[in-house]
């Protein structure tokens, strides 16, 4: 009789999984011209991981890497919507008999010693790069491409570098056509840092929602700031300050929600009452804040999992990137949304 657990075959997670093993195989080994269903992948991957499934050290070795980690580059670690993010690519680099080794951008940028380290000497077969607008993340980002295979997440390609993201613009489309249905005709947007590819893949999303209804953009209702609360909270601020002001305002993601609704209650402008707000992104803390936010809900787990599988299988940029549009944005309604006063 033995103890512990014992590694598990290819065969037993595919009949786990329900799957058939070479299924379960192109799934494991992170194969970018599969084309399967979130929850079948899922599966898979949760299967292996119940049975504590390890790839063939060898043939993985001599076909995908020689260390067996995949380096992860995101800007702030404590950020709620990195946590996703990092939860969906830990799970593949698993799957995948690799280890995930985390770094903040700022850090790197900071220090080229610490840079050079991470990417030197084999240490990673592979790096994930999650910019957030700033000149460095090029820059850095094009630099790791020239020594390992590097793929930006959460973003278009750019510099020739292979990218994977989520349907932003859908997920405005998604926002905006909940507000009009609720009666609203005049929407503002409050986005992350000004000229980031996030904050304009949303405002375009935004844009687009708005003329679809006929609606107008007005320059003045579209403040741009930075991703984190301090920010959403000085463009809110600045957004309810003027002579005229919206109905209701699209927030690019929940982070910067928080700081807006602060200063919305600051100001004594009532949510929904007075502003109607919905922010793009879902995290645990908002369903419980005052009042519970209504969101757009992404994928950020799966795209976490498609970035490893992606960088794994060698990847090439391809127009627009990698785009994760399945599952689709999902409205998930609360009480900072209603019809307008």
């Amino acid at each position: 009789m033995t103890t512990g657990h014992r590694p598990r075959g290819l065969s037993a997670v595919a009949q786990h999984a329900g799957v058939s093993v070479s299924l379960a195989s192109r799934v494991l080994n992170g194969d970018s011209t599969l084309r399967v269903r979130d929850e079948t992948r899922e599966r898979v991957v949760a299967a292996a991981r119940e049975l504590h499934y390890v790839p063939h050290g060898a043939a993985r070795a001599l076909r995908l890497s020689r260390a067996g980690a995949i380096g992860l580059v995101v800007h702030d670690v404590s950020n709620p919507i990195h946590a996703g993010i990092i939860r969906g690519a830990q799970e593949a680099a698993s799957a995948a008999g690799q280890v995930l080794l985390l770094a903040e951008a700022p850090e790197l940028a900071a220090n080229n010693a610490v840079l050079d380290q991470l990417l030197g000497d084999g240490r990673i077969d592979g790096l994930l790069w999650q910019g957030s607008g700033f000149d460095f993340d090029d820059a850095l980002s094009t630099r790791a491409a020239e020594r390992l295979p590097t793929l930006l997440v959460n973003s278009r390609p750019r510099a020739g570098l292979p990218a994977v993201r989520l349907a932003d613009e859908d997920a405005a489309g998604v926002a905006v056509d909940h507000l009009v249905a609720l009666g609203h005709r005049d929407i503002g947007y409050l986005g992350g840092r000004a000229g980031s590819d996030l904050s304009d893949r949303r405002q375009s999303g935004w844009r687009t929602a708005l003329q679809r209804h006929g609606l107008p953009v007005r320059r003045k209702w579209i403040v741009e700031q930075d991703w984190n609360s301090e920010a959403g909270h000085a463009a809110m601020s600045k957004l309810i300050s003027g002579t005229q002001r919206p109905t209701a305002v699209f927030v690019a993601n929940v982070v910067v929600s928080v700081g807006a609704l602060a200063a919305a209650r600051e100001a004594g402008v009532r949510v929904p009452e007075d502003l109607s707000v919905i922010g793009l992104h879902d995290a645990w803390f908002v369903a419980h804040g005052s009042p519970p936010l209504t969101t757009v809900r992404l994928p950020l787990q799966a795209m976490g999992r498609r970035a490893v599988e992606l960088v794994l299988s060698g990847a090439k940029a391809e127009p627009g990137g990698h785009l994760l549009s399945d599952p689709p944005p999902e409205l998930v309604v609360r009480r900072s949304t209603a019809s307008p006063g």
